[in-house]
């Protein structure tokens, strides 16, 4: 009977080319959220409500079920149209501890406050997630993805773009086809970081018991080492150099192309390996002076 009153509601509201509701969820209610194309901004509150506000023509509305735990919307034809081919934007509010799940085709994301699960997957735009304490899995295969005050496992994946990840916590996996890879601010204890072509750099903590992979085969691998740091390093490249800004213990020589170093008791594994480009050890501080000049 609710997801009915909100379905009516909502298309009527929808006459006038918008749609402006709200209306409460039990606790626990996951999101999902269908969408060709469009921007979807998500922010988030401490209320067991949702409120969708969304901009379309009238010829379209935003179908509002909620079954069970399960709260969906998508874009509905009002008048003989198939409205999965038409541009609908979302300016949602949720309650922070909701599960979120977003899927579209040409869609630019935004969430902030989050403290669920999130998953969101496009085929072409713009990813930015602006806190979060679960677990978050972004994917777009066309756009960037921006990554900040993040806290809990990251997977996060573009095909033909850059990912940026700042001041997060949490295990990360990152994969890019032809785009750059940057982390700074990192507190994360397992790194996995490859793309086919473009730059990886990581700049956090390096702990005892940490395990980060690095890897690029057209580019370069930039690993900030903090002071004092404890790891066993690997380090490989194709036709590159490897170098460290700083001074390093005598490397250990298992190749004429790879080298291994030991910082400290060798705690931390980080393996470090690109084809077609140079590998460098440098001070935290300098990835820092680094961004501010450019």
């Amino acid at each position: 009977m609710l997801a009915t009153l909100l379905l009516l509601s909502s298309a009527a509201l929808s006459q006038r080319g918008g749609t402006d509701t709200t209306f409460a969820v039990p606790e626990g209610t996951r999101l999902t959220l269908a969408s060709a194309s469009g921007e979807i901004a998500i922010r988030t509150w401490d209320r067991n409500q949702v409120r969708v506000r969304a901009e379309h023509t009238s010829r379209v509305s935003v179908g509002i079920d909620l079954s069970g735990s399960v709260l969906r919307l998508t874009p509905r034809a009002t008048r003989g149209v198939m409205a999965m081919g038409r541009v609908v934007d979302y300016d949602l509010t949720v309650p922070a501890a909701m599960a979120i799940e977003i899927g579209g085709m040409f869609a630019d994301v935004t969430i902030e406050g989050s403290r669920g699960n999130v998953k969101v997957s496009t085929i072409e735009g713009n990813l930015v997630v602006r806190g979060g304490d679960g677990t978050m899995s972004l994917t777009t295969i066309n756009g960037t993805i921006h990554v900040q005050g993040a806290r809990g496992r990251l997977e996060l994946r573009s095909t033909s773009d850059d990912v940026d990840v700042r001041d997060s916590q949490g295990d990360i996996l990152v994969e890019a086809v032809s785009g750059d890879i940057r982390m700074r601010g990192m507190d994360a204890r397992r790194v996995d970081a490859q793309t086919v072509s473009g730059n990886v750099s990581y700049e956090g903590s390096v702990r005892n018991d940490g395990a980060y992979t690095l890897v690029t085969h057209s580019g370069d691998v930039t690993f900030a080492v903090p002071e004092g740091a404890n790891a066993s390093i690997r380090a490989a490249v194709g036709s590159g150099d490897i170098r460290a800004s700083f001074q390093v213990p005598a490397a250990e020589r298992v190749s004429r192309r790879r080298m291994v170093y030991r910082l400290g008791s060798g705690g931390a594994t980080v393996e470090l390996e690109t084809f077609s480009g140079d590998v460098r050890l440098v001070r935290p501080s300098e990835i820092r002076t680094r961004e501010q000049e450019d």
